[in-house]
């Protein structure tokens, strides 16, 4: 399919997921719901590190990347994202494309495609650390 009947089908899913107001519609593609990484995990402008861990993050077990149990929680993860957010991550990650063929294929910048790879790649480490957490208490 190409042409206009492409561009409308594509702006109708786009509308799908995005507010009605004119204004937010164009960037509500490239920015999720909530940050990723929670800001105050992070130091402050006035202390010696800013931008830099409060506290590093726990290690993770060692887990098998074989394990079905895993694979889902990373696939209901990859699921939660937002629809660039997720393309993006599966063009550069399971699908091994470069970053100029992903930013080209969903029109975005250099710059936005590797913003939304930071944050969504933030959010799947998240999801994932935290299904390991619960998995450690049990």
């Amino acid at each position: 399919m190409t042409g206009w009947l492409a561009r409308a089908g594509e702006a109708g899913v786009r509308r799908g997921e995005e507010p009605r107001n004119r204004f937010a519609r164009f960037t509500a593609r490239w920015f999720g719901p909530t940050p990723a990484v929670a800001s105050s995990r992070f130091q402050d402008a006035g202390e010696q590190f800013p931008r830099h861990w409060r506290r590093f993050p726990d290690p993770w077990p060692a887990v098998d990347p074989a394990d079905p149990e895993m694979r889902d929680a990373l696939a209901a993860a990859i699921e939660e994202l937002p629809a660039t957010w997720r393309a993006v991550v599966i063009g550069r990650d399971a699908l091994d494309q470069s970053a100029e063929d992903v930013s080209a294929g969903l029109g975005l910048t250099g710059q936005q495609q590797r913003a939304i790879l930071n944050q969504a790649r933030a959010r799947l480490r998240e999801r994932l650390a935290q299904r390991l957490r619960r998995g450690r208490a049990t």
